[in-house]
């Protein structure tokens, strides 16, 4: 989202400063950040070498009283961002599923704003986003090969059983895991969250574990005795 600073309050504008530089720090580019927020090109770095000199707090805006635990509406979309860009585990978290309670200590810990898991809960509902059931995937998965592979090479295999009356069979997981099974996580409502791991670590993870997607083309006896 864009901001016209010219439309911000002071502190508003500070916000904008600190968001910028913690996305910085979490590892985007200064160049990536600088575009999503609609920033000059050269007006972050200003900001980071306040921040890196004096920390991060050195951003923040002046504590108004009366401001109590109510989020800004720039807040609000800095938190529902972290929800829809990554998982916890890039917030230093060792959980990779969004919970109300991760959302209320990163919240207090980026703004030093207090939130009621409750709370928390009104707010991510607001913010169009719900709990759901969430889809594994490992970090090693190419999307582009998966894609290439769906939309490419099964049809070609599909062609050749239908021309050779084969038949085609797929072979399913089936495993025992020593970890929990996904519990639900914080997502958009309507597009259904992803977290990734890494296969080498759900290997370790695996007691039993059967090979899956293994695609097998059987030809018709009629075929092989042609």
């Amino acid at each position: 989202m864009k901001y016209d600073a010219r439309k911000l309050s002071t502190e508003e504008q500070h916000l904008i400063r600190k968001i910028a530089v913690q996305r910085v720090f979490d590892g985007e580019s200064a160049a990536e950040v600088s575009r999503s927020l609609g920033l000059g090109s050269r007006t972050i770095f200003p900001w980071l070498r306040t921040a890196r000199e004096k920390g991060v707090e050195a951003l923040s805006p002046k504590i108004r009283p009366g401001r109590g635990r109510k989020l800004s509406a720039i807040e609000e979309e800095e938190v529902k961002r972290w929800i829809i860009g990554g998982d916890p585990r890039q917030y230093g978290f060792d959980f990779g599923l969004w919970t109300r309670q991760i959302v209320s200590d990163l919240i207090f810990e980026r703004f030093k704003i207090e939130l009621s898991v409750s709370s928390v809960g009104t707010l991510l509902h607001r913010l169009g986003l719900t709990p759901q059931k969430p889809l594994r995937r490992a970090y090693e998965r190419d999307e582009k090969a998966v894609n290439k592979w769906v939309k490419e090479v099964y049809p070609k295999i599909k062609s050749y059983a239908k021309k050779t009356g084969a038949e085609i069979f797929w072979l399913d997981e089936a495993s025992i895991r020593s970890d929990d099974p996904l519990q639900r996580t914080w997502g958009e409502k309507g597009k259904i969250p992803v977290v990734k791991d890494s296969q080498s670590m759900r290997s370790q993870l695996y007691r039993i574990e059967v090979a899956s997607g293994i695609i097998f083309i059987v030809e018709s006896s009629r075929q092989k005795g042609a």
